[in-house]
This record gives C-alpha cells, sequence and structure tokens, in this order.
C-alpha cells in the first residue's frame, strides 16, 4: 500500500509540472514612446535649462541626449540632407552641450544671446551662423558654404565671419577663412519643426561631436546688417 501511494504521488507531480506555464525570464518590453511624447519631454527638460544649454547640470544634460537618442531612433525623414525643402529654412537653437561656451552656443565674451542658422540648400547652396545679442546690441555672423557628405550628413566649410554693434559698427575685421576651416552636421532628426544634429570638427572621426537642437523659426528671420 505504501509503495502504491508513493507511485501514485509521483505520477500526480510530474502530471502537474508537465501543465505548469512556462516562466518567461524577462518582463515585456515597454512600448515605444512616441516621437510627439518625445518631443514634448525634450520641450519640458530644455525649459528646465539654462539659456542655450550653458551650464546644464549633468543629469539633464543625460537625460537630453537619451530623449535625443530614442528620437533617432525613430526618425520620420529619410535622407533628410537630400531633403532640401525641409532642411532650408531659419532655424533658433534651443539648446546644446558644445563647451567651452562660445559664439556657436550662444556666448560672446560676457554676452549670452540668440543663436540662429540660416540654412539654404535650394539656391545658394549656403549656411550662416548667426549670433544676436540684445544689449549691447551685437550681431555675428558666420557664412559657409555646404556640401552634402551622405544621407545625414552636411559639410559646412567657413567663408567670412564678422561681427557688428547696431549692424553699423565693425566690431573687429571681418575674417576671411578661405575654406580653411570645415565642420561636418550630422543629422539625427528633422521634421517639419524640429532639427537634431551633431556638429564636430572634420578630422575628429572618433566622435559625434557637440549635440543640436534646432527649431524652426522662419517667422523670425532678420538680416545682419553684417
Amino acid at each position: 500500500m505504501m509503495k502504491r501511494t508513493l507511485i501514485i504521488a509521483t505520477c500526480m507531480a510530474a502530471t502537474a509540472t508537465a501543465f505548469e506555464f512556462p516562466q518567461f525570464p524577462f518582463a515585456p518590453a515597454a512600448p515605444k514612446a512616441s516621437p510627439q511624447v518625445l518631443l514634448q519631454e525634450l520641450d519640458s527638460l530644455i525649459q528646465q535649462s539654462p539659456k542655450n544649454g550653458l551650464n546644464t547640470p549633468g543629469d539633464i544634460s543625460e537625460q537630453i541626449l537619451d530623449v535625443c537618442r530614442q528620437l533617432e531612433k525613430q526618425n520620420p525623414t529619410r535622407a533628410p540632407v537630400k531633403n532640401s525643402k525641409m532642411m532650408s529654412g531659419f532655424w533658433r537653437m534651443e539648446w546644446t552641450n558644445f563647451a567651452p561656451a562660445a559664439p556657436s552656443s550662444g556666448k560672446l565674451g560676457p554676452f549670452v544671446g540668440d543663436v540662429y542658422q540660416d540654412v539654404d540648400l535650394n539656391d545658394k547652396q549656403k549656411a550662416r551662423n548667426i549670433l544676436r545679442v540684445n544689449f549691447p546690441p551685437i550681431c555675428g555672423e558666420l557664412v559657409a558654404s555646404t556640401n552634402v557628405v551622405d544621407d545625414s550628413t552636411l559639410a559646412i566649410t567657413f567663408q567670412t565671419v564678422g561681427n557688428k554693434i547696431g549692424g553699423m559698427i565693425p566690431l573687429g575685421p571681418k575674417i576671411d577663412f578661405e575654406g580653411r576651416e570645415t565642420r561636418l552636421w550630422e543629422h539625427a532628426y528633422l521634421d517639419d519643426e524640429y532639427r537634431i544634429l551633431y556638429a564636430r570638427r572634420q578630422e575628429e572621426e572618433e566622435s559625434r561631436g557637440f549635440l543640436y537642437v534646432m527649431k524652426r523659426a522662419d517667422d523670425e528671420r532678420f538680416e545682419t546688417g553684417v
């Protein structure tokens, strides 16, 4: 009797094991946030940052970089650089991690201003980097020629750079680079409103460079007088 009981118990245990549901080692992946949600999150993080991203706390900076990486994976525009219609326009810089602080990040000496990129890939094949400081009224302009490197990368070759006070008085001589300086703009995300790119020196192949978050601002276009 004892032997029969043991056999029955063993069979029941085997049957129970056979009908157990499998244990999944990993929980199902959370659904990806849509680009619209990610852009809202990005805008919120930028609002928490100092102007232009200057001296952004490390934790916020890392969150911005992470959101931009997620946006890159969902970039709605194939071959962004070759889409001249979407690329062209007047863009305002919302945030950058460029360091050290310089005109590229909106800082000219002790003054901080707004940075714009005026991109024309339709007719002139040129780009202008513009820094505008309201007080004192200083405006700086870097003019560059453009060349498509690949589907996402634009080569920016410097031509001239100059600064003026009040659009009239030169702040030092205008510099002619004669094509000696080139930067690469690698685009990670492009839609009708946002342009996210990494900028680096042409020779710095081991790094993607500094991140720039640009927002379309065609209604803010102005002439620099430089």
